[in-house]
């Protein structure tokens, strides 16, 4: 049985693109469908029997039509191949306001083939057990943990009005952690397992590595412990949520997919993909997964983020920099250029200049100066107001006022948090 696992798709993202005339959207959506339909060649090309999808299909909490159309014409190939698909619901697919549908719900309604749900609807109905797949290679369960949402996973605690934000957090970690481990009590030990969560983990391999949703968690929403996925009753921990690809070095093999696209600055360099594995449903538990080097990322073509930076040290900076600009892979990237100077350097720079070498790229962030005695962050020269992210611009204000590192995260995280809520995030 062959299975792939992917997450943070957020389809609908357009900053740093270009329009596309013959069509209703800009290319960076684009570069997010062209993974996706990268995706889904390999698995009909490679015999993928299983498809788990780790949340956080749109950018959008409210995806507009064409968003839905353009990934359901995708999950629609899958399903007339015969390849079972699970769906789990993340943040950015839930709604702005309780009671209204989340954004794959729709699936569910038109009872898609060979598509199931991961929501808490499912729990609301069917109890605290697994959904199964039927694939072509015989059954797969699958346990699920959809992004938590706090209000529904403590309804029925009266005691949560007088609790800190902290007290809170901690209740819905407990909650999850037991949701978990109900599920793995009510698996079959002789049907492969694999566990599914849009969530963020309180681990160090997590915490400590940089990235566009890693700004969006801290401190705005619940954790979980690493412990809590450490089940041996699960062949393999499918996550979504944050966007690099992270190994959890778990002994039972857990992955954050990590995005299909960089998404901003953020996540330059990264390895984009999606993950593969095959499991042998006649094995035991914990012998299931074979073949070398898997679970292994298989990476997608992605459009490219490049910073060039440069500290001039003559007193004509521009040569330096053209020269800089000049040696950097910029054709077809999205490239930002960040230069330090000097007072007496500033006057002499010739941003004109710089531009002209950059004709080859796909999309110019902007070119930035900064000066040793700058008291504030601006946007980058001759930028658009749209050049740079409402959160990158919060990110360089704070970080040139020399606001306390300690409270950065907190307050990256709730302004996330607010332009999630107006549906206006970039990520």
């Amino acid at each position: 049985m062959r299975i792939l696992h992917f997450a943070d798709l957020h389809i609908g993202v357009e900053t740093y693109g270009r329009p596309l005339p013959d069509r209703g959207w800009s290319s960076r959506m684009q570069d997010f469908l062209d993974a996706l339909d990268h995706l889904v060649n390999y698995a009909i090309d490679n015999g993928v029997d299983a498809i788990i999808f780790a949340g956080d299909a749109y950018k959008a909490r409210e995806p507009s039509q064409t968003h839905q159309r353009e990934f359901a014409r995708r999950i629609q190939r899958l399903s007339v191949e015969g390849i079972a698909t699970f769906l789990l619901v993340g943040n950015h697919d839930l709604p702005n306001a309780e009671g209204r549908a989340h954004a794959l719900e729709i699936y569910r309604t038109l009872t898609v083939p060979n598509v199931l749900i991961g929501d808490d609807s499912w729990f609301r109905a069917e109890g605290f057990r697994p959904q199964v797949l039927q694939t072509r290679s015989g059954p797969l369960q699958v346990a699920f943990l959809p992004w938590p949402q706090v209000s529904r996973l403590l309804a029925s605690d009266s005691a949560v009005a007088g609790m800190t934000i902290e007290q809170v957090h901690h209740e819905v970690e407990v909650k999850m952690a037991s949701l978990i481990a109900q599920q793995a009590d009510n698996l079959d030990p002789d049907v492969p397992a694999v566990l599914a969560c849009h969530v963020s983990i309180n681990d160090p391999l997590v915490t400590e590595r940089p990235g566009s949703e890693q700004w969006m968690t801290v401190g705005s929403a619940p954790t979980l412990l690493k412990s809590a996925l450490q089940s041996s009753k699960f062949d393999y921990v499918a996550l979504g949520h944050h966007h690099n690809n992270i190994d959890l070095r778990m002994q039972t093999p857990g992955y954050y997919a990590g995005s299909m696209q960089p998404v901003d600055f953020g996540e330059e360099a990264q390895k984009k993909g999606f993950m593969v594995f095959d499991i042998d449903p006649t094995k035991r538990r914990g012998e299931r997964i074979f073949g070398t080097g898997l679970p292994r990322l298989e990476e997608v073509p992605t459009r490219r983020f490049v910073t060039i930076e440069v500290a001039p040290t003559t007193d004509d900076p521009t040569a330096e920099v053209c020269n800089a600009v000049s040696r950097a892979e910029i054709t077809g990237s999205i490239v930002r250029v960040v230069v330090k100077l000097t007072g007496a350097q500033s006057s002499a720079f010739r941003v004109p200049e710089v531009r002209r070498l950059l004709d080859d790229a796909h999309y110019v962030a902007g070119i930035r100066t900064i000066l040793p005695d700058e008291r504030r962050s601006v946007l980058p020269a001759g930028a658009q107001p749209d050049a740079v992210s409402p959160i990158e611009t919060l990110e360089l204000y704070l970080r040139h006022t020399q606001v306390d590192q300690s409270r950065q995260p907190r307050l990256l995280a709730a302004a996330r948090e607010l332009i999630e809520t107006t549906g206006t995030a970039n990520a």
